[in-house]
């Protein structure tokens, strides 16, 4: 018999250290409104002297006195009955109440690098490798036998692994759900191709063993050929999923009138992961880039946590649905993955025992009556005006990565970080609020916490930068203190103590009968967490895109990658922003900005150690 996933008793290590993981805190609410009213400084024409900014103050004042001193109180005792009191409410406020599509404005993705191998060119012998890494990748979770990620010595915690695999997102009223399986039970994964979508069992019945790479090949290969025979799908139900999440909830309760459609459905949510064969051949990176972000929505089923496509050209990579999981261990499978495939040759296919029971897969039927026919018909052209409203150009810049950050005497996240800032300051002129993503899995069950990239420090930066009468002493001294105060700040967010969540925890705290405080009302409340730049850092000298798009109808998403001699940053926007904002013009800026921080700061002389 399999082993069970997740038992009581130690079968590895991947979970060994959850049980000592400290709980998430509260910060204290006189630290929070502090480093409040310090993030909202840059907003204000006149700094700490505004009016408008000392009115604010008044405001926040007042409520740490009187109304924030309850609040906080609730959260205490609310905390005190969870190990992690921001995870019973992130997940729905965040995600699952969330009501634009998944795609292309929640999941993140990454691309692939190019493999020039045998199985790195052809299509579906990298599907079958890919397939049966990442089946190797979700065994050694079921067996606890992956090292738990240590951080500095830290242990941070791994209870996302356990939603990775056998799971799926549900579209409801007035909040999604999401519905887990034992994947002992459920040993198949899920494949789209030319829009129809079919169950292909991955372990062999009788020794509980994931097939061989030359099994999985051949069922592969049976399924693009039994999909390719055909038409393509008239009416592919993938497409649903993209959907706003209020229609796909409505149309999912109408395709679930029909006993044939709920059973594929539970199926597809069943079913290990996805993997999808694409008809296309996506050259530059920005179009490998933008394939791996939607796709052509119909190939795909976006609710999966795990979604891997390989397109005709063998260009691959993963879409990753956002909800109970965030990037870090989906970065850890792909990049061991991809590392895994490139060293596998062809020999790998001719080798390892064949399945006795012969290759089992079937279609996922679909019966479609005129209102599911009416609806697809609707949600393709929906999908198609969206994704065509939106803009992306990749920035990759060689030459200076984290080798050359570090000899700079900087962060490498923070460097980055500042390179944003003076860039989108040399475009617009001004700083707008930004979002940089804190891991806060040093704390059980943790996730994220913003860290507000903007600061007093970071405006004098760039304001210094762009001033032709600063000189370059004193343009590097404003940086240097930009970079200090970027990293003060990001600190702060990880260790649980950044703004955005407590204070988020403390509007949670309100009854439906209370008013909410002025704190809550103030127009800087929303305008500094209206992400007009949103920003993320995740690595991988495996990948060759990583993005998302951007939150705000006037913003980027700016997702970028530091590796060992390189810099990369995913530029997404919309064509006709408010702002009249481009990703071309952005990524210019940004190689502007490198340019004159890599030239000044390598003549800046260092300090020899005595």
């Amino acid at each position: 018999m399999p082993a069970l996933l997740y038992s009581t008793s130690t079968k590895g290590d991947l979970f060994k250290y959850q049980d000592s993981l400290p709980s998430l805190p509260v910060p204290p609410l006189e630290h929070t409104l502090t480093l409040y009213k310090k993030s909202i400084v840059p907003y204000y024409p006149m700094g700490q002297q505004d009016p408008n900014y000392l009115k604010s103050c008044k405001i926040i004042d007042e409520f740490g006195k009187e109304k924030g001193s309850q609040l906080q109180r609730r959260l205490l005792k609310f905390s005190k009955g969870h190990r992690n009191w921001l995870s019973h409410i992130w997940d729905e406020y965040a995600y699952l109440a969330y009501r634009d599509p998944v795609s292309p404005f929640v999941s993140y993705f990454f691309s692939h690098k190019d493999l020039n191998t045998f199985i790195g060119k052809d299509q579906i012998l990298k599907a079958s490798a890919l397939s049966f890494q990442i089946l190797r990748f979700m065994e050694a979770i079921e067996k606890e036998a992956l090292e738990p990620e240590l951080i500095k010595g830290n242990p941070y915690c791994m209870e996302s692994f356990k939603w990775m695999f056998n799971n799926c997102r549900v579209p409801k009223l007035p909040a999604d759900d999401t519905v887990k399986f034992r994947p002992e039970e459920n040993r198949f994964m899920t494949v789209i191709s030319n829009g129809y979508i079919y169950k292909l069992h991955h372990h062999n019945p009788d020794t509980c063993e994931i097939l061989a790479p030359a099994d999985l090949y051949a069922g592969i290969d049976a399924i693009y050929e039994d999909a390719h025979s055909k038409p393509p799908c008239k009416n592919p139900v993938g497409i649903l999923t993209s959907s706003n999440r209020d229609v796909w909830a409505q149309n999912y309760s109408e395709l679930c009138k029909n006993p044939v459609n709920t059973m594929s459905l539970e199926q597809i949510q069943r079913s290990s992961f996805v993997l999808c064969l694409d008809d296309n051949f996506p050259s530059t990176v920005a179009e490998k880039s933008r394939n791996c972000w939607h796709g052509n929505g119909f190939n795909r089923w976006f609710d999966k946590p795990v979604e891997i496509f390989v397109a005709k050209n063998a260009s691959s990579g993963f879409l990753g649905e956002h909800s109970k999981m965030d990037g870090t261990p989906t970065l850890r499978m792909n990049d061991w993955v991809v590392k895994q495939v490139s060293k596998m040759s062809a020999e790998d296919f001719e080798t390892g025992p064949q399945s006795e029971h012969g290759i089992s897969y079937s279609e996922l039927k679909f019966e479609i009556n005129p209102t599911m026919m009416a609806a697809i018909s609707k949600e393709l052209a929906t999908f198609n005006n969206t994704v065509n409203s939106l803009d992306i150009n990749v920035w990759h810049y060689f030459g200076v990565g984290k080798d050359q950050i570090k000899q700079f005497k900087t962060s490498p996240d923070a460097f980055i970080q500042m390179l944003i800032q003076l860039a989108y300051y040399k475009y617009t002129g001004t700083v707008r609020p930004t979002y940089e993503s804190a891991s806060t899995r040093k704390y059980f069950s943790g996730r994220t916490e913003t860290c507000r990239s903007v600061s007093e420090e970071s405006l004098k930066f760039v304001r210094d930068w762009e001033d032709p009468t600063k000189s370059l002493a004193e343009k590097t001294a404003s940086f240097r203190k930009a970079i200090t105060a970027h990293v003060q700040y990001i600190k702060q967010a990880s260790d649980g103590l950044g703004v955005d969540r407590h204070l988020l925890g403390l509007t949670q705290m309100l009854t439906k009968e209370e008013e909410k405080p002025a704190i809550f009302t103030d127009p800087i409340f929303s305008y500094s967490q209206h992400w007009y730049v949103s920003t993320s850092q995740l690595s991988s000298s495996q990948f060759n895109g990583y993005g998302w798009s951007p939150v705000v109808p006037e913003g980027f998403g700016l997702a970028y990658m530091i590796n060992k001699d390189w810099c990369h940053v995913n530029i997404t926007v919309f064509k006709n922003n408010p702002l009249g904002l481009r990703a071309d013009v952005m990524a210019y800026y940004l190689t502007e900005s490198m340019n004159e921080l890599k030239e000044v700061l390598s003549r800046e002389p260092i300090k020899a150690k005595l």
